[in-house]
């Protein structure tokens, strides 16, 4: 790849993980206010925590894909 596409790529990739921030303050908080309302143990609360656990992947597989465009950028002359 050349590198105006990875830095396309890579200008991608950092919205995605703004984007994935605010998803995981957003899920934490769902969760907190369901545990304080007394339904930590419910099965929405428990979808709740997976949905976080998917997003908690996702941020990591961004971050590891911005880690290595900034790695074949600093390659590149």
């Amino acid at each position: 790849m050349n590198r105006a596409t990875l830095l396309a790529h890579l200008a991608q990739v950092e919205r995605h993980i703004r984007d994935g921030e605010r998803h995981l303050l957003r899920q934490r908080e769902i969760i907190d206010e369901l545990e304080r309302h007394g339904r930590g143990n419910s099965p929405t609360t428990k979808l709740a925590r997976a949905l976080l656990d998917t997003f908690e992947i996702a941020q990591s597989a961004h971050l590891s894909d911005r880690a290595n465009l900034l790695l074949t950028l600093g390659e590149m002359p």
